[in-house]
This record gives C-alpha cells, sequence and structure tokens, in this order.
C-alpha cells in the first residue's frame, strides 16, 4: 500500500494539473454588449490587479462572454478594449476567495484613445453559483468587537454556524466533526485526528493564524462546488495577507486587567473579583523585494496570561472527608483534592458546593511567514509558513487537579497559478503538523481517581496527540463556449498518533457504598501505546458552469473520494472481525492493514442554478442539491491500539466480577495486571464494524436575493439536509439489569461501533447586509431551525451519545443537543463623521472626526437539557411523573422541578437502572440568553498612510446576567439549581499603529 502511495504521488507530480480542495482564488464570467445590447465578440479583457500590478487576460467568443479565472484576491481594475468602441475600464473590483460572479460591461461606439471609466465594487448579489458561501472582510475582523483577537467568535454571526467548544462548529445542523479547516486552501487543522480551528480541547487562543495576517475568512455550506473536497458539512478558510508594491504593516497591544471588568452575578457583594492579567502584542510588515514581482508579508503575534477564572462544584464536607478516610486511609490523596465546601447544601451534612477563583495561566508566540514571486505575467509562486508553541495550564475540578497544556504547531504550503487566455491551472502542496500534551496534577501520584454518582469525582492522565497531514492538489480550467470546465484530482497523506496513560477509576453508586469501599464498576485502563497511525485519501471532480442564458448559469458538478482504512505503522492495531470475533476465543482479528472494508461507492453528484429575474442582475433565484462525503475521525481508532492482542486497553469490570476479584480501592493497573497472569479473567474487546461505509450528507436548498440598494441586500430561504451513516456508540454485552449477570459471562462489556445514526435539519434562514458607505455597514441575519438525530448526529466520538434502550432504538430519537429554535446576530461598524453635517474643515474636522462605533448584538432562544440519572446503563434517564417539569417558584436559580421526576429504581448487582426511564431525550429546554458586545475607539490619522486605533471593547456590555443551564442530574442535591451565569461585563484595551 505504501509503494501504491508513493508511486501514486509521483506521478501527480509529473502531471500538469493533479488536485484542488478549497478555492482560494475568484472567477469572473463577463458578457460584452454594445448599447443596443448586442454582444460584441473578439474583445481584449484585462484585469490588472492594483495592489501587486498581476494582470490576466481574456477574450470575448462568438456571444460576446468571457471568463478569467484563478484571480486572486484582491481589488482589481477591468480594462475592455475593441475596434470602433470607446475603451471600457472599471476600477475598484473587490474579488474574494471562491467568488464567482457574472459582470455585465456595455461599450459605447466611438475612438479606442477615448474611454469610459466607472468605479464600482463587486455585485453584492451572488449570481453566478448556488454555493452559499459567507464571508468576513479584513474590515469585519479587524474592527468587530473579538476576546482576544480571535476571528472564531465571528463565525457564528452567519446563519446556520454554531460553535460547541474547543475550536468545533456545526454547519447547517451536520457534524462538527465534518468540517474542513484550511489556510490558503490547505489543510490546517491544529487537531491532527478531528478537524479544528484550534488545538486540541482548545487550550491555544490564537487560532488558525494570526488575525495580523489574515486577509479573509470564508465560509462554504449547503450545496458546495464539486471542487470543495473532504467537507462533510461546510469548509472554514482563512485566506492570509500577501506583500504589495507599497509597503504595509503595523503595531499592536491588548490589555485586560479584573480592574475594568463587573462583578459576577454569584460573587458575594464583598467579594475579591478574580485577578486577570493579560497582554497580546505583535506586529506585521509587508512590501515589495522587487517592484511587480517579488513580495514579502511577515506577522508575529504573542501573549502572556496571568489570570484566576471562577469554578464550582460539589465537594465533599470536613467531617465526611474524615470518616470516609478512617475508613479507608488510601482515599486520602484523591479526597485532599477536593477544597472544603464554600456553600453548604440544605439538609445535607457529607456534601457541599464549592465555589472559588482558581489559577489559569497561558503563552504562545505565533509566527507567519509569506513570499510571492510573480516568475512571469502569467505564472505567480505563494509560499507560506506558520510556527505556534502555546501552553496552558486550564483549571479542573476539583481546583488543586488542574490539566497543563503544551502545544508546537508547523504549517508551511506552497501555491503555484499559471494562466492564460484559454485554460489556466493552480497547484497547491501543503504540509500541517501539531503535536499537544496534557496532563492532569494529581496523575504523578498514581492513585486510583474516584466516582461516586451523583456527588463528586477526579481524574487523572497522561496524553500525548502528535502528528501530521499533508497534500498535493491542483486544478486545471478551460473555456468553451459558454461552458467553464474544471476538473483535478486530490491526494491527502494524513498520519496522527497518540500515547495515553490514565490511572484506574472505582465508581461507587453512593457516598453509603464509598465509606463500604463497595465500588459498582472499575474501569482499569493499560492505555494507549505510542503509536504512529497512517491513511491516505484521493479524489477527483469535474464541475461545469454552463451559462445557458446570459441570466441563467447551472452548476453541474460530480466528485469521486476514495478514504484508505486506518492502519498503525508497527502492527498494534487490532480490530475484532465484526461481533462474532470478539466473542470467539481466541478473538478473530481483522488484518492489520485492513481493519475495516473501505468504501468505494463515494460518488458525489452536485447540481444547482443561479437564475437572474431581472438583466441587471438585481434578483436572483438558486436552488441546489448536493451529495457529500467524509472520512471517519481518526480519534475512532485510538482504543483499538494495544501492544498486546490478549490486553486491550481498558477492562470494565461489574457486578460479580468485583467481588470475585477483590477489585476494591486502592486497585492499580499493576496488581489488575498481575491478576490476569494468574486467574482466567475475562476480556472484553470494543469493536468497529468492518463494513461501516463512509458517512455522507444529502443537501438542498432554495433562496431568492434581493438587492435593495447599491450596498445593501437581502437574502431569505431553506436549507435543509440528511446526515446518513453516522457513527454511533452501543453497548456490547451488558449486564442483566436485575441480575448483573451478561449474556457472555466470560467476556465484559465493551461497545460496538456502527455506522447506524442519521440527522435531519430544517432551516428558513434570511439575512440583511449593508456594504461600507456613508461610514456603515452592518449584518442581520435571522435563522429558525431544528436539528434531530437518532444519537448525537456526529461521528467525532469526543462528542459521542448512546441510546439509552438498545431495544428501543427510536425512543432515542430527538433535539441534537446543539439545537437552537431561534437565533439573531447583528454586527455593524460605524464611523462618526459630524464635520460632513456641519461643513467644517482643517484643524476643527481632525478633532470631531475620527471616532468610530462597532457592536455585535446575539439573543437566542434556551439550548436543550437532557435530564439524566447517574448509573451505570449509559445515557440513562429518570422517569417523567406529572407536573410542570420548570419550577414556577421566587427562586429564579431553581430552573427545573425535582417533584415533576422520579429515580429509576438501580440494580444493585449491575448499577444499572432496572428499566429505560421515561423522559425523552433533550426533552427541555434551559434559559434564553443575549448579549451586546461594543467597541468604542478613535482613529488618529497622520498623513495618508500612518493611522493610530485606540479603542476599548465591552462585551456583554449592559452587563446582563444570563443565566447557564441547571444541573440536569436528578442523582446531585443541586438538581435543577443553576450554578452559574454567563459572564458578566468584561472590557479590553487595544491600540494598533497601521502605515
Amino acid at each position: 500500500m505504501r509503494t501504491a502511495s508513493f508511486l501514486l504521488i509521483l506521478l501527480l507530480s509529473a502531471l500538469p494539473f493533479a488536485a484542488f480542495g478549497q478555492r482560494t482564488t475568484a472567477t469572473i464570467y463577463g458578457a460584452v454588449t454594445d448599447s443596443s445590447n448586442a454582444t460584441i465578440a473578439g474583445a481584449a479583457v484585462k484585469a490588472h490587479n492594483e495592489q501587486t500590478g498581476a494582470e490576466a487576460t481574456a477574450q470575448t467568443d462568438s456571444i460576446g462572454q468571457f471568463t478569467l479565472t484563478f484571480l486572486p484576491i484582491g481589488s482589481y481594475t477591468i480594462t475592455v478594449t475593441m475596434k470602433g468602441f470607446k475603451t471600457f475600464t472599471q476600477s475598484g473590483l473587490a474579488l474574494s476567495a471562491g467568488q464567482q460572479l457574472q459582470l455585465p460591461i456595455q461599450m459605447a461606439l466611438g475612438s479606442q484613445t477615448e474611454s469610459v471609466t466607472v468605479t464600482a465594487e463587486a455585485p453584492i448579489v451572488q449570481n453566478a453559483s448556488v454555493s452559499l458561501t459567507d464571508r468576513f472582510s479584513s474590515l469585519q475582523l479587524s474592527e468587530l468587537p473579538q476576546t482576544r483577537r480571535d476571528f472564531t467568535q465571528l463565525l457564528p454571526l452567519e446563519n446556520g454556524v454554531r460553535s460547541i467548544g474547543s475550536g468545533l462548529f456545526t454547519v447547517n445542523g451536520l457534524a462538527a466533526g465534518g468540517i474542513s479547516v484550511t489556510v490558503d486552501g490547505v489543510d490546517a487543522s491544529g487537531d491532527p485526528e478531528t478537524p479544528s480551528t484550534s488545538m486540541f480541547q482548545g487550550f491555544n487562543y490564537i487560532n488558525v493564524v494570526s488575525e495580523e495576517a489574515i486577509q479573509e475568512v470564508t465560509v462554504s455550506k449547503g450545496v458546495m462546488s464539486a471542487e470543495v473536497a473532504r467537507s462533510f458539512s461546510g469548509n472554514i478558510n482563512v485566506i492570509t495577507k500577501g506583500g504589495t508594491n507599497q509597503v504595509h504593516g503595523s503595531l499592536f497591544e491588548l490589555f485586560q486587567n479584573d480592574a475594568l471588568n463587573a462583578r459576577n452575578a454569584m460573587l458575594a457583594p464583598t467579594a475579591v473579583k478574580p485577578p486577570v492579567r493579560y497582554n497580546q502584542f505583535g506586529g506585521s510588515v509587508g512590501g515589495p523585494i522587487k517592484h511587480d514581482r517579488l513580495f514579502y508579508f511577515l506577522t508575529y503575534e504573542g501573549y502572556r496570561q496571568s489570570n484566576f477564572t471562577l469554578e464550582n462544584g460539589e465537594v465533599p464536607t470536613a467531617d465526611f472527608k474524615a470518616q470516609a478516610i478512617a475508613a479507608v486511609p488510601a482515599y486520602k490523596a484523591q479526597l485532599d483534592l477536593f477544597p472544603l465546601p464554600t456553600n453548604p447544601l440544605p439538609g445535607n451534612n457529607q456534601v457541599g458546593q464549592y465555589f472559588g477563583a482558581v489559577s489559569n495561566t497561558a503563552a504562545d508566540n505565533h509566527v507567519v511567514a509569506r513570499a510571492d514571486w510573480r516568475i512571469t505575467d502569467n505564472d505567480l509562486l505563494t509560499l507560506r509558513y506558520i510556527h505556534g508553541r502555546p501552553n496552558n495550564l486550564t483549571p479542573r475540578f476539583p481546583p488543586a487537579n488542574p490539566r497543563q497544556f503544551n502545544g508546537k504547531s508547523e504549517e508551511g504550503s506552497f501555491n503555484f497559478i499559471h494562466s492564460s487566455a484559454t485554460w489556466s491551472s493552480e497547484t497547491r502542496f501543503g504540509y500541517n503538523f501539531s503535536d499537544t500534551t496534557r496532563q492532569e496534577a494529581s496523575y504523578v501520584t498514581g492513585t486510583p481517581a474516584i466516582n461516586i454518582q451523583g456527588a463528586f469525582n477526579t481524574q487523572a492522565e497522561h496524553l500525548e496527540l502528535s502528528g501530521h497531514s499533508y497534500s498535493l492538489e491542483d486544478v486545471i480550467a478551460k473555456n468553451a463556449g459558454r461552458h467553464n470546465i474544471k476538473f483535478g484530482l486530490i491526494y491527502v497523506g494524513r498520519a496522527p498518533g497518540r500515547f495515553d496513560d490514565q490511572v484506574p477509576e472505582l465508581r461507587y453508586s453512593n457516598l453509603n457504598d464509598f465509606l463500604a469501599n463497595k465500588p459498582n464498576r472499575v474501569t482499569i485502563t493499560f492505555g494507549t501505546p505510542g503509536y504512529h497511525g497512517r491513511g491516505w485519501e484521493m479524489g477527483g471532480f469535474f464541475q461545469d458552469d454552463f451559462r445557458v442564458t446570459p441570466r441563467l448559469l447551472l452548476n453541474l458538478g460530480v466528485r469521486y473520494d476514495y478514504y484508505s482504512a486506518f492502519t498503525e505503522e508497527n502492527g498494534m492495531l487490532y480490530n475484532p472481525d465484526g461481533v462474532p470475533g470478539a466473542l470467539a476465543r481466541p478473538v478473530v482479528f481483522r488484518p492489520k492493514d485492513s481493519i475495516f472494508n473501505s468504501d468505494k461507492n463515494n460518488i458525489a453528484p452536485r447540481v444547482g442554478f443561479a437564475y437572474s429575474l431581472d438583466n441587471d442582475s438585481r434578483t436572483v433565484i438558486r436552488s441546489g442539491f448536493g451529495v457529500a462525503y467524509a472520512p471517519w475521525n481518526y480519534r475512532e481508532f485510538a482504543g483499538f491500539v494495544f501492544s498486546d492482542p490478549n490486553l486491550p486497553s481498558s477492562f470494565t469490570f461489574s457486578g460479580s466480577d468485583i467481588t470475585t476479584y477483590n477489585l476494591t480501592y486502592p486497585t492499580t493497573n499493576q496488581s489488575v495486571s498481575q491478576l490476569l497472569k494468574t486467574q482466567n479473567v475475562p476480556v472484553g474487546y470494543d469493536v468497529f464494524d468492518p463494513n461501516s461505509p463512509n458517512p455522507y450528507s444529502l443537501q438542498w436548498t432554495f433562496d431568492i436575493q434581493r438587492q435593495l440598494t447599491k450596498t445593501m441586500v437581502f437574502q431569505t430561504g431553506y436549507t435543509g439536509n440528511k446526515g446518513l451513516k453516522i457513527g454511533a456508540t452501543h453497548d456490547l454485552n451488558g449486564p442483566d439489569p436485575a441480575t448483573g449477570i451478561r449474556p457472555y459471562p466470560n467476556d465484559l462489556e465493551s461497545t460496538y461501533r456502527t455506522a447506524s445514526d442519521y440527522s435531519w435539519y430544517h432551516a428558513w434562514q434570511s439575512s440583511l447586509r449593508k456594504r461600507l458607505s456613508s461610514n456603515l455597514t452592518f449584518n442581520i441575519n435571522y435563522t429558525w431551525s431544528k436539528a434531530m438525530a437518532l444519537q448525537g448526529g456526529d461521528f467525532w466520538t469526543g462528542d459521542d451519545f448512546k441510546i439509552q434502550d438498545e431495544t428501543n432504538w427510536r425512543a432515542s430519537r430527538g433535539p441534537t443537543k446543539y439545537d437552537v429554535t431561534h437565533q439573531f446576530v447583528a454586527d455593524f461598524v460605524y464611523d462618526f463623521a459630524p464635520s460632513r453635517w456641519i461643513g467644517v474643515q482643517g484643524f476643527w474636522k481632525k478633532l470631531i472626526d475620527g471616532y468610530q462605533i462597532n457592536g455585535i448584538l446575539t439573543a437566542q432562544t434556551g439550548s436543550v437539557l437532557d435530564i439524566e440519572q447517574s448509573s451505570n446503563r449509559p445515557f440513562s434517564r429518570p422517569d417523567y411523573i406529572g407536573g410542570d417539569a420548570l419550577s414556577n417558584g421566587s427562586d429564579r436559580f431553581q430552573y427545573l422541578n425535582p417533584a415533576a421526576f422520579a429515580m429509576v429504581p438501580v440494580g444493585k448487582a449491575s448499577g444499572w437502572t432496572l428499566y429505560p426511564g421515561s423522559v425523552g431525550k433533550n426533552s427541555l429546554r434551559g434559559p434564553g440568553q443575549w448579549a451586546l458586545n461594543l467597541g468604542i475607539g478613535r482613529n488618529l490619522r497622520f498623513g495618508e498612510r500612518y493611522k493610530l486605533q485606540i479603542r476599548a471593547d465591552a462585551f456583554n456590555a449592559l452587563n446582563h446576567v444570563n443565566l447557564g443551564n441547571p444541573v440536569t442530574d436528578l442523582s446531585k442535591a443541586t438538581f435543577g439549581r443553576i450554578t452559574g451565569v454567563g459572564a458578566a461585563r468584561t472590557v479590553q484595551l487595544n491600540a494598533r499603529f497601521t502605515f
């Protein structure tokens, strides 16, 4: 397999074209006519980049149409010449990544020495593509309020995009594991296993690339062009800045301090606010090395943090600690991790609640370098490099057990564009490396962790996640009359690796069992040995953008993707051959180079149209349908790597096994390892269904766009999709709830991973956008949506959601955990210039002008609540016994009514609930939320080229108290109570000098 992969790379390298992933350039479809609307054939067309001097040329065909492809983003001057007509010139045409636009040009009779010049921006209606592409301009990125200069906070401003934390996003309700993250079109995920805008679990603050190096950000969603690869739900593509013929750059400083912040609503009036010390700083410089030919751009950004954050949770009381340590002295190391309660729980002298500040430190040094070389008038080479070294001491509960993250990231790419009047091509290579180490403070002690259901718990783990990806990509485009044809191939190699070691965890049904040292579940984790995984992908596409008439354009495409099976270079990968293979003794494993059967049927058609209802394209109707496939998430296979086929990475003991093998605290990995050598202990193997096909989505859209003014456009329409063959985890060999006896007594409990989940999404999305004019720009977006799934609707295993009742899957159908019915978002930037109104100039104009106000308003209905009950049954839920599930009392922090629910009895022998609870999955909703973020600044100009901006950003500027979700575990004494609120008003000060 490796030989075949190597030969394939050599073959692709020898071809004039190889592959194409996410679009980084723009395309213009033009139609040239005279004053009577008759077409003009043979006209010469030239597009001149106003920043770099680069030019692209074309000629109109027999019906007066032309196409310019692979235009790097920027501002262009379009010039059209034809004998017998005045030269037409249009300047200031701003082009964005992935943009496809139809540009009507009308020429006037006269001499070529005469000219007609217009100044206009690109059309604000998307009139040449069915794909819904949202763009964040450099103005939005630099001016809208963002905590710590994190552009990913702006992504949820767009319809259908929701952040789920740790750098992951759902797009139109589809799996977060199905996005792709790219910089200049090549893979830029911070996690080698899961596509993410941040490094593993989001411990870094500079996501993807420094904001100072970003030219624009595009989000592709819905029915995407066949060019877009490896995107099940959507693509987030960042375009970096390059040098120009003029030297330009910046210096900046960002500052946060608790003295600027409001008091958190959960803090007592006399309590001291947690200290905040945060500085972020850096700068950039770019310009020409050789005018019109060779350019550079460099960026540095760093931050230093020394903060305290608020944490809360259940902790044992001093009396209970003493009682437990007296009963089992070995408990002391774990119980010492817990502070004493700050707030007692009524009627409970064993557990209280802690609320206090804990340390959170972080730092990073981030560098971006880019060079652009116009080798000839037709050839452009771009080289880019990104370097980061983030670290973060992250609070955990209990506070004495924080996590230390240390990371490394390196990414590089080259991009080569060749253009001519009749055909063009783009070739791209990218390499992306990331490395993360994560460890809890208590790991070094090696003492087993404890988990008292409905009370408190601990955890300790050492994890190393490291890997890289590389890709070779290209596309070729050919104009053929009214057809603009593109086709290409893609090759991607992925190589993630892990090392994972965890201490044992002993789970207890209640506090009394804990005192008696009677666990109901013991999980022994021998860990994942350090491994180096391998996988490769290859795909191809054909796309025809067919201009049927000047007003109707069809997007016709098809792509095919093949994703290889995951392998491990040292032969430590073991997947049983289905459930029968896992239950056989000896276990029957799949071949190590084929742990599952690769899906070869991934053909994905994508069709759509854009139709202008009028000649000037002020009103456009678009509709389309598309299929998209995704590779399996490589985190799926981490648990299938172990050094000894007879020793799986983890053992889960329950029922009589605990008594038989005397598994009480402090059971250790070493003691169980010795037990395995001396006794015939049951073993359980997880299974990944070897016949699982690749997940895929069906997507469809219908919308209408209407240009209201020269700078304002309204859009509204329906978006729907269905996700199929999504990974789902099922319990294998679970015990009888009453007797605790497993169906196969000689095997332990384990899991079975299959492609049995599915999701669906329906939404009506509307937006009103105003491009910058009269010193004002704004965007208003509203979404009504419904996202449903059988389980979680995601094939990222870190977001797993098991079925409560394996005999009745349908009972688990319901909203996904990220479903929000109504969401409203608005952003604006306004430059205050009163001198225009009162007519002053000179000193007074400089004094009163230059102020700016910008902001973001968000409002949404509550997120779903899944009412649960602690037990060994996965995702067990209690019974609903009647009455109002929401509390109507005067205490606004008591959100749920405990009297509406009843605990399902738990089998003593199994620790499972005796039957599935009647409460539906995600059947309730938490409090709604809204917030207004404001920025107020002053722009001071020194001559034409120099500007100093001083600004204050206030997040939750009105200090509105957004209630958090309540405790949803009925087993806890705090059930139904809101124990946390959203952040109070926080302020950051910014200074940025640009030239």
